[in-house]
């Protein structure tokens, strides 16, 4: 589908329902208000898309097209490496759902939890946060796996505030989830400086620095504020628990 832009500054946004919300700016509404336009691009990526399939036998004469039943099309399949190229090239053109999509194929055992057509209605979120529910380990590497293969393109502010702010955003937050994030970064400093250095700063990074500081992991905090003080993108600061 083609980008939707947002009315205030033309940046791609995100759709959710029938809401928008755009990463760069931070604006947000019904899809009523967006431009004519971009209401037009999604009128035409939700019509059907349907081909009609004759067989001719020799005994049979051919039907009325008007008599032949519609079929839907069948949605592309793409392999774990198509996935992966895709994310990592950032480009989310052939498949919106690149992000599900990957962990689906990278986790089938957590995927496994759900019906194909259960995982259909899911998006990247929603994944995320139900394996979290369950599995918080996996749910964990999931995020290791989308972020490190991502990771090009952390820096740019639409594509970390779709991971960081919105895909990743309440799965990061959970009570399952911190403890083990916390455990995670200490060891892992790639994902710290994934998480603290990247275009978008929020609410999942002060929740994991306030859980430091419960955790009694003040070391661990000072060194996240030291990797968050050399962030180059505008943010506002943390508020720390006493």
């Amino acid at each position: 589908m083609a980008s939707i832009r947002c009315p205030h500054c033309g940046a791609p946004v995100m759709l959710r329902g029938s809401r928008w919300e755009c990463g760069y700016c931070g604006d947000f509404g019904s899809i009523t208000s967006l431009q004519p336009s971009e209401r037009a691009k999604l009128a035409q990526a939700c019509a059907p898309s349907v081909r009609i399939t004759v067989t001719v036998t020799e005994e049979e004469a051919p039907p009325s097209p008007a008599c032949a039943e519609p079929e839907a099309a069948e949605a592309p399949r793409f392999s774990r490496a198509e996935l992966e190229d895709m994310i990592r090239r950032w480009d989310l053109e052939q498949n919106e759902w690149a992000c599900r999509d990957l962990l689906i194929a990278a986790f089938p055992q957590a995927a496994g939890r759900w019906s194909a057509e259960e995982l259909a209605e899911m998006d990247t979120m929603d994944l995320l946060v139900e394996t979290g529910r369950q599995d918080p380990e996996t749910a964990l590497r999931m995020v290791e796996l989308l972020l490190s293969t991502a990771e090009g393109h952390l820096q740019e502010p639409e594509a970390a505030y779709q991971l960081l702010g919105w895909d990743m955003s309440d799965l990061l937050v959970s009570e399952e989830m911190l403890p083990l994030l916390v455990r995670e970064v200490k060891e892992n400093g790639r994902l710290a400086r994934q998480l603290f250095q990247s275009a978008y700063v929020g609410r999942p990074q002060e929740e994991l620095l306030n859980a430091c500081g419960r955790l009694g992991e003040r070391e661990l905090q000072r060194r996240l504020l030291e990797l968050l003080a050399r962030n180059p993108f505008p943010h506002d600061p943390p508020e720390l628990e006493p």
